[in-house]
């Protein structure tokens, strides 16, 4: 097989230095960090590359499963920086200028503590975040609504907990550690009453289940509470609006294999847990009685599993260890009197949705051009 590597990867690092030169020569400044991101990358994985060539070790028998693993690492971690940063790169056009423009608004009315990630109109499906390349992807046209805008403030909290060394972030850093300590503690002392009353053994799997998802689900959570905690309300409603549109039983659990996102019951259960917290009682109320209206028609509700799995207890500490995480960053926490253009505009929106559902759209188109005017406040 020493052959076909040699071609493969020789093959592979050509591909890499044509990546290199597909940089649009009057690209934008805003895209200037992606381009520094996609070429670092490259150069990365292209070290990589070489490694299973040069490397007398990489030909020996024994090493050519690892060796077939490292390719296959490097293939997809090309594939990842081709298809989406390179992508991105290449058709950026005004709308995703008009974007970036808005995320740095973002960016310094709530104090973010990190460079913004650059924002593209290239998903193939929702909001999503890749932190190796600081790259946000947004759907096609999310620029010219508003409803899902706040979901933006969730997917710019991913990076704050991969920076490593940075006192900037370590506070919310120290949320994510005292999540898991709670989590994983309540969850052990879980697993040792059940041993100690015999149980099903099925209960113990899924306890082990649960163990395995709070990896994932921990962040999820304070991806959410920043958020809330930085948007305020209209995060919620947007949580609302896309659990109605795209999400299943928000009560259900895992038994079996662990899940990336927590049901979307417990989600907004801390969102509410944290809005009361910042002071919209008002608010809350509005958006739980509207959430139970859209669980009594999916026909969702908490079952044991569920409350065994997001007690009450756990939850309230999951809040307080996000509030304390964003504060400590230095960012600016939502409140009743807050009036900064984006989030007002954000809030507002939702406001002016459920006041007049059939004429919403008109007054959305006109706070979309009020919001992204060259000659406003942005």
């Amino acid at each position: 097989m020493n052959d076909y590597f040699t071609g493969a990867v020789l093959q592979l690092l050509a591909r890499a230095g044509h990546l290199n030169t597909r940089v649009p020569r009057d690209l934008a400044r805003e895209f200037h960090t992606l381009v520094a991101a996609c070429q670092a990358e490259v150069s990365r994985v292209s070290g990589n590359l070489r490694f299973l060539i040069d490397e007398p070790a990489m030909r020996l028998p024994a090493n050519q499963p690892e060796r077939l693993r490292m390719l296959r690492r490097a293939v997809a971690d090309l594939d990842l920086v081709e298809t989406v940063g390179f992508a991105a790169i290449e058709r950026a056009h005004r709308e995703d200028l008009r974007l970036n423009t808005l995320m740095d608004r973002i960016r310094l009315e709530i104090a973010y503590p990190l460079l913004p990630p650059v924002v593209t109109s290239l998903s193939r499906a929702y909001f999503g975040i890749f932190p190796s390349l600081n790259l946000l992807c947004v759907p096609l046209t999310e620029g010219r609504f508003l409803l899902h805008l706040p979901d933006l403030y969730h997917e710019i909290a991913h990076p704050l907990l991969r920076v490593a060394n940075n006192p900037l972030v370590d506070p919310f850093r120290a949320a994510h550690d005292r999540v898991m300590r709670a989590a994983l503690g309540y969850l052990d002392e879980e697993l040792r009453a059940q041993e100690r009353r015999r149980g099903p053994a099925q209960m113990v799997h899924t306890l082990e289940c649960w163990v395995r998802s709070w990896v994932s689900w921990s962040i999820e959570f304070l991806c959410d509470l920043f958020g809330t905690l930085t948007v305020g309300p209209a995060f919620a409603w947007s949580h609302l609006h896309l659990a109605i549109k795209r999400g299943g039983d928000p009560f259900a659990v895992p038994s079996y294999a662990p899940t990336s996102h927590p049901p979307d019951g417990a989600r907004m259960a801390v969102m509410l847990n944290v809005l009361t917290r910042m002071g919209f009682p008002a608010e809350v109320a509005r958006i739980e009685e509207r959430w139970q209206s859209f669980a009594a028609l999916v026909g969702g509700q908490p079952e044991p599993e569920y409350r065994r799995c997001f007690p009450p207890t756990l939850l309230a500490e999951v809040c307080r260890a996000a509030q304390d995480g964003v504060a400590g960053m230095g960012c600016r926490i939502a409140s009743p009197s807050s009036r900064e253009e984006v989030h007002t505009t954000l809030n507002q929106a939702w406001e002016e949705f459920w006041r007049d559902p059939a004429g919403y759209g008109a007054w959305e188109e006109r706070a979309v051009a009020k919001l992204f005017s060259p000659g406003g406040s942005g």
